[in-house]
């Protein structure tokens, strides 16, 4: 079933994670691997949602993530790593349903580098250096630190933890609106 590309952007605004990833590798020239990632992370219970938003969005993959050594909840994840499935299918879908509360900044810095991906520049030390940069930047929204959602274990992630923030919608028209389409 798709979903209203409101409710997506909404969801996403408070889920929804930009990522840029650096590893070595023993095969690669620099013996760096570069990669970007867009990804959305919640309790199996709601996989539900994420097939939506999948079929919606015409892109990703989900994948269960098991927590069951921090005795939490199943965890499932769509991801996004498809450099094509970024720019032809997420980026033209952000253009359309654009994020509104903090979470479009780190989008910005993703939209960077995206680019440098594009201009295969993620293949040299100066590329890696450029998305070292932009990735220090992304996900940083506060300089106070509060506990992250409930079950999500900061390990995982590495991120700094985010305080919540509320928003006011855009459109009140539609504050009631059902997110089915």
């Amino acid at each position: 079933m798709k979903i209203s590309g409101d409710y997506i952007a909404g969801f996403i605004d408070g889920e929804g994670c930009f990522t840029i990833t650096i590893s070595k590798h023993r095969s690669k020239k620099l013996r760096l691997d570069a990669r970007i990632h867009f990804q959305i992370e919640v309790r199996d219970d709601d996989r539900e949602i994420l097939q939506y938003i999948q079929e919606t969005i015409d892109c990703g993959k989900i994948y269960t993530i098991d927590y069951s050594k921090y005795g939490w909840h199943p965890h499932v994840e769509l991801k996004v790593s498809s450099l094509k499935d970024i720019t032809e299918k997420l980026i033209p879908f952000f253009e359309k349903y654009p994020l509104r509360a903090k979470k479009r900044f780190s989008y910005q810095k993703f939209l960077q580098a995206v680019e440098i991906f594009k201009r295969k520049e993620h293949l040299t030390q100066e590329g890696i250096e450029k998305l070292r940069n932009i990735r220090q930047k992304m996900n940083v929204y506060s300089p106070s630190s509060v506990g992250q959602g409930t079950g999500k274990p900061c390990a995982r992630s590495g991120e700094k933890n985010i305080p919540a923030m509320g928003i006011l919608s855009q459109n009140t028209a539609n504050k009631n609106r059902a997110w089915q389409l």
